[in-house]
């Protein structure tokens, strides 16, 4: 977890306890909330990129304002409340060119199946004129590491799409009081831009239950439920695909919103297989070790896991036939003992109460 990432959560918390205290009359503590808030973002301000930097700097501007405007001595109000970031920029810097395809993913194959559907139903004309109405959202849940973020790249491509790919947790915390304005440019963009997908990840970020809504910004949630609402009227093909770790966390409203939510499940043993070669071979290296053994082995790790097990081994094997004295890396067959070695000193992090809880939460919100 980065130093920038517990300076803008104590930053939020702070900004809170400001509102809080606001709300209740104490404008003197308010004033302090906000001026150790204003801190947080200019301690973060100082290893950033230039553009996030001033985006900072101009909340901190605005904490420091409001603080000296409850105590009564602010003179450059006006000055500091015209300023603002500029969105339309900063929701561009979140397209991305994505080159992977959906025959680079080992296994989910009923998944790509779905998604060659939305495919066709966006590129593909009716061959008489009726009212169709193609999907405009797909919520993709599961444990972390097993190709969510993977899947939506290789959708971006087949469509030939501009692709969004927002972090909704960095858009909570950087842009504070102003995410509702940043969710919306980042729509409107969108929609200018089509055919276009927006990828949010981690959106239960943003759309918490209502039972755990404290650190979440006022109408954030609201304009979420406006702008997706607004994408299935639109005639210009545009998709949401909202990526989460924790579904269970999400407010009934915004789970209504995605027409298709699809469990992206640990690989099975065929898929362990396949990443284990795709992880090996497809890097250009060899081993003596048997892939369905290795896949016997792995059950419970994910794709990210299984790739870390192969990087392990081929830094055993260089370890091996190297003395690192020369210019040239030397390369050989990847030992059994090594591969096994990575994958014994490689723990599963899933467990087996997080898969029923994510089972669970299929069986009753699932639908693809």
């Amino acid at each position: 977890m980065s130093l920038e990432f517990l300076l803008l959560n104590e930053a939020n918390v702070l900004i809170n306890k400001g509102k809080i205290a606001e709300e209740e009359g104490d404008k003197e503590s308010a004033a302090n909330f906000y001026r150790k808030a204003a801190e947080m973002y200019e301690r973060a301000s100082e290893k950033v990129s230039p553009e996030t930097r001033e985006i900072y700097r101009i909340n901190s501007r605005r904490l420091r304002a409001k603080s000296r405007t409850l105590l009564g001595r602010n003179k450059e109000v006006t000055i500091v409340e015209e300023e603002e970031p500029d969105f339309d920029s900063i929701a561009r810097s979140m397209i991305v060119k994505s080159s992977v395809k959906f025959e680079d993913i080992v296994g989910m194959e009923s998944i790509k199946e779905l998604f060659m559907e939305v495919i066709f139903m966006a590129t593909s004309k009716p061959e008489k004129e009726v009212k169709l109405d193609p999907p405009r959202s797909v919520l993709l849940y599961g444990p972390p590491g097993n190709g969510k973020t993977l899947l939506a790249s290789a959708l971006s491509s087949s469509l030939n799409s501009t692709f969004f790919n927002v972090n909704i947790s960095n858009v909570l915390s950087r842009y504070v009081g102003d995410a509702p304005k940043m969710i919306g440019t980042i729509f409107s963009l969108a929609r200018k831009m089509s055919p276009s997908i927006i990828f949010i990840d981690e959106i239960d970020s943003i759309a918490i239950s209502r039972e755990q809504r404290q650190n979440v910004g006022t109408g954030l949630i609201q304009k979420m439920l406006v702008e997706m609402d607004g994408f299935k009227s639109q005639q210009n093909f545009t998709l949401v695909v909202g990526s989460t770790n924790r579904p269970w966390d999400l407010d009934e409203a915004i789970i209504n919103r995605f027409d298709y939510r699809i469990y992206v499940p640990l690989p099975d043993a065929n898929a362990r297989e396949g990443i284990f070669r795709h992880e090996i071979e497809g890097r250009g290296f060899t081993t003596e070790a048997d892939y369905k053994e290795l896949a016997e082995n792995s059950e419970g790790y994910t794709g990210r896991e299984i790739s870390y097990v192969c990087k392990k081994a081929i830094m055993y094997m260089i370890r091996r036939v190297n003395d690192f004295s020369e210019k040239i890396i030397k390369f050989d067959v990847i030992k059994s003992d090594e591969i096994k070695r990575a994958l014994k000193e490689t723990k599963p992090t899933t467990t087996s109460d997080v898969l029923r809880k994510f089972e669970e939460w299929s069986d009753s919100h699932g639908s693809q």
